[in-house]
């Protein structure tokens, strides 16, 4: 939703355009340089979206970090879960922005690690650190290739 209002807002601001000239459902209401109100149409695609991203993939997410990382017993899995809580608190309070994912799978491999070094099923590991450095520029080729494909079009 953050980045989709920073779109909108760019939009608004770039094309010089007032509030009273564009559509009430197409801005994102501002006050003192905060975001105070998002369309709503923005609130319930990505809650789509990320509902339907969930339903077709979630599950294979979970089970890769519950099982496949390495083997957890519930109270390990709580120590993770905490571990990871902890630094998420911690990073918010001082303003550093972290992804979610990354700081539970750091939190399981730490678990894992106590244990012993091969009890850390390092080949899965490796694969989830090339899908996240791939994500971001994978994701600017398909946007730029989108894009352009949109704009020729229309």
């Amino acid at each position: 939703m953050g980045i989709i209002a920073a779109a909108l807002i760019v939009y608004v601001n770039q094309n010089g355009l007032n509030i009273e000239d564009i559509p009430h459902w197409m801005y994102v209401t501002t006050e003192n340089q905060r975001i105070v109100d998002i369309p709503i149409w923005v609130v319930i695609g990505c809650y789509t979206a990320i509902g339907l991203g969930t339903l077709m993939g979630g599950w294979r997410i979970v089970k890769t970090m519950g099982t496949k990382i390495t083997k957890m017993t519930p109270f390990e899995g709580v120590a993770a879960e905490t571990a990871g809580a902890i630094t998420l608190f911690a990073t918010e309070h001082f303003g550093i922005p972290v992804s979610t994912t990354h700081t539970i799978t750091g939190s399981i491999i730490g678990v894992g690690l106590t244990k012993r070094i091969s009890a850390v099923r390092w080949g899965v590991t490796i694969n989830l650190l090339w899908a996240w450095i791939l994500t971001i520029p994978v994701s600017a080729a398909m946007g730029a290739g989108l894009f352009f494909l949109l704009e020729m079009l229309f």
